[in-house]
């Protein structure tokens, strides 16, 4: 049980992304970019299932951090995603407001 896939998005651009399976996870993730778009970007945690997958989120800064999860990985996500917020600030936070699409790979 591990981490299935990562993304860091400003809106719905991505700026960083990991996959470790195939299929269409790409495309499920992108739709719910959008979904995130259209409602407030405040800071939040959110965390929804699908099928046998957990998406956890994280929005802070004007960014989104998602990971996708097996069902059973249990609580050390959150963990996880504030661990990656806190090394992509250090890394790309003055440029994440600007940077293109898949820039901080």
């Amino acid at each position: 049980m591990a981490i299935l896939y990562g993304v860091v998005a400003r809106g719905t651009t991505v700026l960083a992304e990991f996959s470790a399976v195939t299929g269409n996870t790409g495309a499920v993730v992108r739709r719910i970019l959008e979904k995130l778009s259209e409602t407030e970007s405040a800071e939040s945690r959110l965390c929804f299932s699908q099928d046998r997958y957990i998406f956890h989120i994280l929005r802070s800064d004007g960014l989104i951090f998602l990971c996708m999860a097996n069902d059973t990985f249990g609580r050390r996500i959150p963990f996880y995603l504030e661990d990656i917020q806190m090394r992509f600030m250090k890394n790309y936070g003055r440029v994440a407001p600007y940077a293109p699409a898949y820039a901080n790979e």
